[in-house]
């Protein structure tokens, strides 16, 4: 039966693509004399529909380069300001939705500021004094996780696949311990995975729990299933963080807060499809929906895998 389930998902695996979370970040060292040292990171797909920058009126840029590596068109100049850009806002325009920036900007004595602009908070203000906590890297988790269409998907699977409220809280505790884990111990260098390889493997436990979901009669599904699976999330995860990187001085509270935004971001999305799968779960309709809409999921992970595999391959 599994045979004929997974036939239908390659019928189903037509153009869906994964979003790869990768953020414009732009960072500023502050130079004497009110100058700074620009480096704005964007996404190759954008190279024609770059992040458009307005500095505060009294700034202007000079000698500008650009070059690019495999994922980034990068953009060097030096930014001329006749005051300290403390207290005056930085704007970013064009922004796409699912493109955030992280603005970092590196002081003279030392201090740092950083924050996330988006398609819907574009303009930042530098406050006169220097944040406590690393907030930029909570809402970079948070965004990494509801805009990263894999690990949502993934989440439902595994609220269709699991049963009673007990169950399901030991299995999503499971896959959060696992991904913080290994996002930690990746990011810092202890454990290294090709990241296509990862994202790859991420498709094919979309996949299992999309196939294990719509044949499950049981609804039995191991916690540390979840687990080693969230093992693989974590690494997932920790590649996402790795392209901008952490640019401030405070790596394990930046790395906390961008991990508990993942969390937050999870929680957030859980309790939706969880209310809906308890009011309509005797609901003959219903389980016809769900039917579809795992064999759906499905198909977009048959769809993700084999496109990852090749682009490993080749």
């Amino acid at each position: 039966m599994k045979k004929i389930y997974f036939f239908l998902l390659c019928i189903f695996s037509f153009h869906n693509h994964s979003h790869e979370f990768n953020p414009a970040h732009l960072i500023l060292n502050e130079q004497p004399g009110f100058s700074y040292s620009v480096k704005l990171f964007y996404p190759q797909e954008f190279k024609y529909n770059s992040p458009e920058i307005q500095y505060p009126d009294n700034c202007n840029i000079l000698e500008v380069s650009k070059s690019n590596n495999i994922k980034n068109i990068i953009e060097s100049y030096i930014l001329s300001c006749d005051a300290d850009i403390k207290g005056k806002s930085i704007t970013f325009g064009n922004l796409d939705f699912l493109i955030d920036a992280l603005l970092s900007v590196n002081f003279i004595d030392g201090s740092t500021y950083e924050s996330i602009a988006g398609s819907r908070n574009l303009e930042i203000e530098i406050p006169l004094e220097q944040s406590t906590y690393p907030l930029a890297y909570f809402n970079l988790g948070f965004d990494h996780l509801l805009k990263g269409i894999d690990h949502i998907v993934f989440l439902i699977c595994l609220i269709f696949l699991v049963s009673g409220f007990i169950n399901l809280i030991k299995v999503i505790t499971a896959f959060t311990i696992s991904h913080s884990i290994t996002l930690s111990l990746s990011f810092l260098g202890i454990v290294s995975i090709s990241q296509s390889v990862i994202e790859a493997l991420i498709a094919l436990t979309i996949i299992y729990v999309a196939l294990d979901a719509v044949d499950n009669k049981s609804k039995k599904f191991p916690w540390y299933f979840a687990f080693g699976f969230g093992l693989l999330h974590g690494f997932g995860f920790s590649g996402a963080l790795s392209e901008i990187g952490i640019n401030n001085n405070e790596l394990a509270l930046s790395l906390l807060f961008f991990n508990v935004g993942i969390e937050i971001a999870q929680l957030a999305i859980i309790p939706i499809p969880l209310l809906i799968i308890f009011l309509l779960r005797e609901n003959s309709f219903f389980q016809k929906i769900k039917f579809i809409t795992l064999i759906f999921i499905g198909g977009i992970g048959v769809y993700w895998f084999l496109e990852r595999s090749i682009g490993i391959i080749f």
